[in-house]
């Protein structure tokens, strides 16, 4: 490197699928968000969801897919979203709304109906299916495992 730019980048055409460097830019902006979620979830107000607060776990994401999480409140839902429009505006991603769902466990009628007038996502219900794994509001028992354990080779 000698200072110099050697060629051209148009950030306006974006990337192709398949293009080399597409995973590490994907790695890089989900860690953009990662960080700016942490920063949110220091917040007076926020609070965690019950079985997430010990690893401090906001968010978890996959190739096409982001699981956010915090504790059923209408102000931790705010500081959340308000975090994630913040990303949304600074990177140009946006949430695909028709493909979100927002899942409760254990809250009132009127805090689900405030959550949701913030943003018109679908209301998900439980049992749901993800990867295979069948996910529910509550604590998870050694059974809940097994589809994970059968998956491992070795």
């Amino acid at each position: 490197m000698n200072g110099r730019l050697q060629g051209s980048f148009d950030g306006r055409k974006g990337l192709r699928q398949g293009d080399l460097i597409s995973p590490l830019l994907f790695v890089l902006v989900m860690e953009y968000l990662t960080r700016l979620l942490r920063l949110v979830s220091r917040h007076k107000d926020f609070r965690f969801h019950p079985m997430c607060k010990s690893l401090h776990l906001v968010n978890l994401f996959f190739v096409d897919d982001l699981i956010l999480f915090c504790k059923g409140n209408l102000r931790s839902f705010q500081l959340l979203f308000d975090g994630f429009s913040r990303f949304s505006q600074n990177s140009g991603l946006i949430a695909n709304l028709n493909k979100s769902q927002v899942f409760f466990g254990g809250i009132s009628t009127e805090v689900k109906t405030s959550i949701l007038s913030i943003v018109p996502i679908e209301e998900g219900t439980f049992p749901l299916k993800y990867l295979g794994v069948t996910l529910r509001p509550t604590k998870w028992k050694a059974a809940d495992c097994g589809v994970i354990i059968n998956q491992i080779q070795y």
